[in-house]
Parts: C-alpha cells; sequence; structure tokens
C-alpha cells in the first residue's frame, strides 16, 4: 500500500502542475515531494526486505522525474520557447512509475510475475537511471552557463550552483559505490545533502517573497496620481518622444518581457531609462501603464505565436508568452480582440 499511495500522490501532483505550471516555484515544490516519497520508499524496502536485498538495489521509480523537473526549470529560466513540449515526457515516464509500482506490489504478494516485471524494470531503468540522471544535471549546467547573460533572470546563477552541488553528491555516491566503499556511509552523508537541498528551496520562496513585496510596492507606487508624484519634476527638459520609441523598438525586438516575472525596474535598467520617466511615458505617450502595456503585447507575441503553431495549446503558449494564470491572459485578450481565444479565428 505505501509504494502504490506513493505512486498515485506523485502521479496526481504530477497531473495538477502540468496544468498549472504558473512558476519554476511549483516545479521545486514538486522536486520535494518527488524526494521525500523516494526516500520513504527507500525506507520501505529497508525495513520489509533488509540491506541485503536486491530490490534495495533497484531505484526507486520517482526520481526518474526529478531529472525532468530540473530541465524545465532551466527551460523556464531562460525563457526557453519550446519549454511546455518536455510535459509529453510526464507519459513514458509515467509507465515507469507504473510499471514499478505492478512489479512490486506483485513481489509483495507473492506472483511470480513480480519478479519478471522486476527484472525487466532493472535492465531497462535501473541500469540506465544514473546516466540520465548526471546526464540532466550536466545538460541544465551548461544550458544556464551559456544563457547566464542573455537570459539575465536573478535566479540562474543560483540554481545554476544548486545543481553543481547536486551533481557533485550524486557522482560521489556513484563513484563511491563503483569502488566498493562503504556504501552505508556515503548513503548517509547523501541523504544529509537532501536536508541542504531543502535549505535552499526555502532560501529561494524567502526571496521571491521578498521580490514579491517590492513589486506590489512599485504597483502601488505607480498607481499614484500623475500631478501628484511628478509635480516637483521639470518635464521640459525630457525628449519623451525618443523615450516613446525606445519603449517600442524594445517591445518590438526583445523578448524579455514574456518573463512573467519582468518588471518597470528592469525596463528601467535595459533601456537605461529612470522609472519615472518611463512611467510618465506610458501615462502621457502610450495612453497606458507598464502593466498593461506589457500585457498587451503579450498578447500580441501569443497571436503570433499561434499563427506558427495553430494546433498549440492555448494555456501552454499563454503561459510562455509570460501570464501567470489563464483569468489575466483572457482579460487582455478580449481586450485587445474584443473576443475569447476559443473564439478567435486566425
Amino acid at each position: 500500500m505505501v509504494v502504490i499511495l506513493q505512486a498515485v500522490i506523485t502521479l496526481a501532483v504530477l497531473l495538477c502542475l502540468a496544468k498549472n505550471r504558473k512558476s519554476f516555484h511549483n516545479m521545486l515544490l514538486l522536486y520535494i515531494v518527488t524526494v521525500v516519497l523516494d526516500m520513504g520508499y527507500e525506507y520501505f524496502i529497508i525495513q520489509r526486505f533488509g540491506y541485503e536485498s536486491i530490490l534495495y538495489e533497484i531505484p526507486g521509480s520517482l526520481r526518474v522525474f526529478k531529472g525532468l523537473i530540473f530541465l524545465y526549470i532551466t527551460f523556464y529560466l531562460i525563457n526557453f520557447k519550446h519549454r511546455d513540449k518536455l510535459k509529453y515526457l510526464l507519459y513514458p515516464f509515467s509507465v515507469i512509475v507504473l510499471t514499478h509500482t505492478l512489479g512490486l506490489s506483485a513481489k509483495l504478494f507473492g506472483y511470480p510475475e513480480g519478479d519478471l516485471i522486476i527484472r525487466l524494470y532493472s535492465k531497462y531503468f535501473a541500469n540506465y537511471y544514473i546516466h540520465y540522471w548526471i546526464g540532466s544535471l550536466f545538460i541544465c549546467i551548461i544550458v544556464l552557463y551559456l544563457h547566464q547573460k542573455k537570459a539575465e533572470n536573478p535566479f540562474i546563477k543560483k540554481f545554476r550552483l544548486f545543481l553543481s552541488f547536486v551533481l557533485l553528491s550524486a557522482l560521489t555516491f556513484w563513484t563511491s559505490y563503483k569502488l566498493g566503499l562503504d556504501i552505508f556511509l556515503f548513503q548517509k552523508i547523501y541523504n544529509l545533502s537532501f536536508l541542504i537541498q531543502f535549505a535552499w528551496i526555502l532560501y529561494v520562496y524567502i526571496l521571491t517573497y521578498h521580490e514579491q513585496q517590492k513589486k506590489e510596492t512599485m504597483i502601488i507606487n505607480e498607481e499614484v496620481p500623475f500631478k501628484e508624484k511628478y509635480q516637483y519634476k521639470d518635464l521640459s527638459k525630457i525628449d519623451f518622444e525618443k523615450i516613446k520609441s525606445s519603449i517600442e523598438e524594445f517591445y518590438d525586438k526583445s523578448i524579455v518581457y514574456l518573463d512573467e516575472d519582468f518588471t518597470l525596474e528592469q525596463l528601467s535598467q535595459y533601456l537605461s531609462i529612470s522609472r519615472t520617466d518611463l512611467t510618465i511615458t506610458f501615462s502621457q505617450f502610450l495612453a497606458s501603464n507598464f502593466h498593461e502595456y506589457t500585457n498587451r503585447n503579450r498578447v500580441l507575441q501569443f497571436k503570433r505565436m499561434q499563427e506558427e503553431e495553430p494546433d498549440s495549446n492555448v494555456t501552454d503558449l499563454a503561459y510562455q508568452c509570460g501570464f501567470k494564470s489563464k483569468s489575466t491572459f483572457y482579460k487582455y485578450f478580449k481586450k485587445e480582440f474584443n473576443c475569447l481565444p476559443t473564439d478567435h479565428v486566425l
């Protein structure tokens, strides 16, 4: 029951998050759930069969999702256009989980078919899992390194260091096993490394919370009446037409604004124009504000992407274009085209 419950819970969480990929923080939560359940699996095997059992050397199937989770986070951080295509790997990976669950369940209940299923699972997954896991980590680290300047996401460097730590832990554990060293000692150290990983994820959540607080403060400040906020600024010395052209050129040629966490502060840094001057330009020369203008351009980008890939899922494209929720996307789409995405004819 422990094994079956583990598989059911994990698959349920996977399906839920596959439909709600709002940010990479959800993927980090999924990583925690996967690791905890996988460690629970190992504890169950040890208690039920002991360290001497061959089942102890067969890795739990849930860990196959860890590489996929890190690949998705990596492609999210670099704003990779086709990152949501990774969701299709859920199907073959789910088959691995179900195969393992059926084999182990049959073994527990004494059915002879259990040994056959376990042997097949061990041959086609267990023998290649470490290569898949290390390969996934290595790909993520290389991709993040190559895109660290282009993407300019504040979490890229931190996540790359985190992945390097996980990769080093995995390589150390695997090498000690191959050399026949004290595997139980290294296992204890490896398990302790997960505490460090959880601490890092908690650290990211704290940082994210502070960033969100800053954004909310910035939004409130932007809503202050124009005359009250800028009544002491000499506007005659500012070339607003030039600023307007810079804004329009940025949204026309860049895709940085498709990052769901893109802020006015980031736009200010990209254009080397003060937030105050940008806010005035949005309000007085573009008849909008930063958030409305950004979301309007995200909707237009959605339309272009949908024309290129007419069979793509509407929600997937909306998330790729930087919207954090379907309701926000639908709001701005209807405002722009006066209809819903499902009613829009290309």
